[in-house]
């Protein structure tokens, strides 16, 4: 069997991460060993990370230029994106011919195969306000699968909250109960049949165990789109250029001074 080679595309810059010493551990037990696996990120990222739109939209030019000049680079079989919010995922179908995939579109489908209606646990919430739920809903409605959605459950964090490379041992602990309460209440509460669950290895795997009992899948997005992006280049398959044409013209461009000029 052939090597097959997937470039991971990262347009984030999370305060706090080393991103040369840390490589990415979530999809390592999953990755096939004739998998040879890069990290391409933009060097003039500068989004804290991606919660809502606003971040979404600017995070996604920087994501489809990056995967552009990897396909132009050539040895490659598949170029993923491991943001819930998928930014620059459309964009980059539409300048690559070569596979482009993110989270939100394998772990739906494959939550859609697994149960009639599936529950995100991810962060967001703070008092009314749904910070993630907008774009988990645009991602889902694109791929015709908002109608599975029984509920996106929030835990009052932003998106690094979620980060088991930044946050304390207590923090995590904290978070484990807290989503495994809302991951109950998605069940009980809101009729889901399957849970999607954010967040790092640590965090799955408590799921898992605290909820197997019950008989419902816990599905990590990275896991699933490493293994489903992997299962469609031994296909052969690609998504489709009359989805996703060729744009009339290709920019090549850098962002520079960029900052954060109000926090809240």
């Amino acid at each position: 069997m052939s090597k097959t080679k997937i470039v991971y595309v990262d347009a984030f810059n999370i305060p706090g991460i080393d991103y040369e010493n840390k490589p990415n551990p979530d999809y390592l037990d999953v990755k096939s060993l004739d998998t040879d696996v890069e990290i391409r990120r933009a060097p003039d990222a500068f989004v804290h990370f991606v919660e809502q739109t606003y971040e979404t939209e600017l995070t996604a030019v920087l994501g489809a230029r990056e995967a552009w000049k990897v396909e132009q680079e050539g040895d490659v079989d598949a170029i993923l994106f491991n943001c819930n919010a998928e930014p620059g995922v459309k964009a980059a179908r539409e300048l690559c011919d070569v596979l482009v995939m993110g989270p939100a579109c394998a772990v739906m489908h494959v939550a859609s195969m697994l149960g009639r209606s599936f529950s995100y646990v991810i962060c967001g919430r703070e008092g009314d306000i749904h910070h993630a739920k907008d774009s988990i809903l645009t991602a889902a409605q694109h791929y015709e699968l908002s109608h599975k959605i029984a509920s996106i459950r929030e835990i009052a964090v932003p998106p690094t909250g979620f980060n088991e490379a930044l946050i304390s041992k207590t923090e995590l602990e904290n978070l484990k109960q807290e989503a495994l309460s809302e991951a109950k209440k998605a069940i009980n509460e809101d009729g889901a049949d399957v849970i999607i669950a954010y967040g790092g290895p640590e965090l799955y795997d408590y799921l898992v165990n605290k909820l197997h009992n019950l008989g419902i899948p816990i599905i990590s997005p990275i896991k699933t789109l490493h293994v489903v992006a992997e299962m469609l280049v031994r296909l052969g398959l690609t998504h489709s250029k009359k989805t996703y044409p060729k744009p009339r013209q290709i920019y090549d461009f850098k962002i520079e001074g960029a900052e954060v000029v109000s926090k809240r």
